[in-house]
């Protein structure tokens, strides 16, 4: 789901930067600043690296649909994805990168929704997504850099609210305790649900 939703908005991303700018090649690209060895992941330069660095809960949903769930009832889990917008360009080309920069936040400007009506490639699952500026100061911005282990480089992070997961994991149904543990017979069970798309 959270796959599906940033793929088809880094996609729509590039294709607008490559019409804007009149492109043939791919700008904007959907990775981490680093590898887990510490490494660079990005080894191209000139490029929008899209980067998610957080991931949350929206309580909220859950206070303005109803209390709680009702007894067998598993309610959806609606997510807000932080993602880190940044312009990976050559030292020499900064007035480039804040070019490109400016570019996608303009494309966030004009398109702060996208639904599966308007754009054709998110998941039909998915109800709508919404993008929306997170103002970070100089010690979050630090922060974050030094978190992921990444050079400073021009970038806005996004919110982007509601990614809601509604798919079924497995059914655990626990066996019989006895004073030694479970009884031969009456062992844990995982059946795994039918999903829903």
């Amino acid at each position: 789901m959270i796959s599906s939703a940033l793929s088809s908005v880094v996609d729509e991303l590039n294709q607008f930067i490559r019409l804007k700018f009149q492109l043939s090649d791919e700008r904007v690209i959907l990775s981490n600043l680093m590898n887990l060895d510490g490494s660079v992941a990005v080894k191209e330069v000139n490029k929008i690296i899209v980067s998610v660095v957080n991931i949350q809960e929206e309580k909220i949903a859950y206070s303005k649909s109803k209390l709680g769930p009702s007894i067998g009832e598993k309610l959806p889990v609606h997510l807000n994805i932080f993602i880190l917008v940044g312009a990976s360009f050559d030292s020499k080309l900064n007035k480039e990168a804040l070019k490109f920069l400016s570019a996608a936040i303009s494309f966030f400007q004009h398109k702060k929704v996208f639904t599966p009506v308007d754009t054709p490639s998110l998941d039909s699952s998915i109800d709508k997504v919404i993008f929306e500026i997170v103002n970070l100061d100089y010690k979050d911005l630090s922060s974050v850099f030094g978190t992921l282990g990444a050079k400073y480089m021009p970038s806005v992070m996004y919110k982007m609210r509601m990614v809601t997961i509604e798919e079924d994991g497995m059914d655990y149904t626990a066996g019989a305790i006895t004073e030694r543990g479970l009884s031969p017979e009456h062992k844990p069970v995982f059946r795994p649900n039918k999903v829903k798309r």
